[in-house]
């Protein structure tokens, strides 16, 4: 095989698994019950993706639960 052909597949699985871990960590930041599980997912996003302020805010009156509505308008 050539050094171009490995590359370029070893390219691919690395943006693979790079897409699964961003896509699981923004769900775990978005939906996990724990308060520190979603802080701590965040950070981690805030490292891997550039352009993400490092800490989000909860919505005041939540208290970490999810709360089922939509956004606002």
């Amino acid at each position: 095989m050539s050094i171009g052909l490995l590359s370029t597949i070893a390219s691919t699985v690395v943006a693979a698994f790079y897409g699964g871990t961003v896509s699981v960590l923004a769900l775990t930041a978005t939906f996990a019950r724990r308060r520190t599980l979603r802080r701590e997912a965040r950070s981690t996003l805030a490292l891997l993706v550039p352009g993400r302020p490092e800490e989000f805010r909860e919505p005041s009156g939540t208290r970490g639960r999810f709360t089922g509505a939509g956004p606002t308008e």
